[in-house]
């Protein structure tokens, strides 16, 4: 996990801890275990019946990766491999180009380089690789949405538990008192509590964590798609480095929020 990960999980322990110290001598009213059982099966339920069941499996097993920030892997190796072919294919060595492709190891480049020995149509070509870039980005917007959705259910839940709550609490309240009552309320509220902990400090930064990294993976995959097309071209590898390499380095300087604008191009 790294640092900056780390800090902000500490940091919203500290908040909720300081929260809960305020009132050091009830500090047993912070614990709802039924209240929590409903926010976390309520909100898991809902999302299962919102959603398929295998997207939202996938997204609960993705969370600890987000959670540990695990950087997305860098495409130096892919563009290597990229330019090797192209110097075999440049000289028109298409056996010797074929045998280079056999060894490229990311698909997206592999089916596009395939095609481009198999001498497609440009327009084919720069077809079939933005639908993929379509492809992934609707999978991975998909998986934004479920944390979204979650984000959602789980302060409807953290509300019904308080709804029940003060219900049973209202059904007694001939015979408690003034004590019993106030803990009944305080039992009650915490759920709305947890719902909105769990949406604003677990599934909104997961899912926007989750987006920032779909924005950089899309733009790696523009980068390999304007290389593939230059390949088609025949550009010397010199020139193809050149141009990626200029192409990854604006990428890094862009600011996140300029990123998405050029990316909804590319799954135009």
């Amino acid at each position: 996990m790294k640092q900056s990960t780390r800090l902000v999980l500490l940091g919203s322990a500290v908040v909720i801890a300081a929260m809960v110290l305020i009132s050091p001598s009830h500090l047993g009213a912070f614990l709802n275990l039924p209240g929590l059982i409903v926010v976390i099966g309520g909100t898991l339920i809902a999302t299962f019946l919102s959603r398929p069941k295998a997207e939202v499996m996938a997204i609960l097993r993705s969370m600890p990766a987000l959670l540990r920030e695990e950087p997305l892997p860098g495409i130096r190796h892919d563009v290597d491999q990229l330019l090797q072919f192209a110097s075999r294919y440049r000289v028109a060595s298409v056996r010797n180009a074929e045998r280079e492709l056999a060894r490229i190891s990311n698909p997206f480049v592999r089916a596009g380089l395939q095609q481009v020995v198999d001498r497609a149509p440009e327009q084919e070509l720069e077809k079939t690789l933005r639908w993929r870039l379509s492809s992934v980005l609707q999978r991975e917007q998909g998986r934004v949405q479920i944390i979204n959705t979650m984000a959602i259910f789980a302060p409807a839940f953290g509300m019904l538990g308080t709804l029940f709550g003060l219900v049973n609490m209202l059904s007694g309240l001939g015979e408690s008192g003034l004590q019993e009552i106030g803990g009944s309320m305080a039992f009650a509220m915490i759920t709305t509590v947890y719902g909105i902990i769990a949406a604003n400090l677990l599934f909104k930064p997961l899912a926007i964590k989750l987006e920032r990294r779909t924005n950089q993976r899309l733009v790696q995959m523009k980068t390999l798609m304007e290389g593939i097309l230059m390949v088609y071209h025949k550009r010397h590898p010199v020139q193809i480095r050149d141009v990626l390499e200029s192409m990854q380095h604006g990428a890094t300087e862009s600011t996140p929020g300029t990123q998405p604008n050029n990316l909804t191009l590319v799954g135009a």
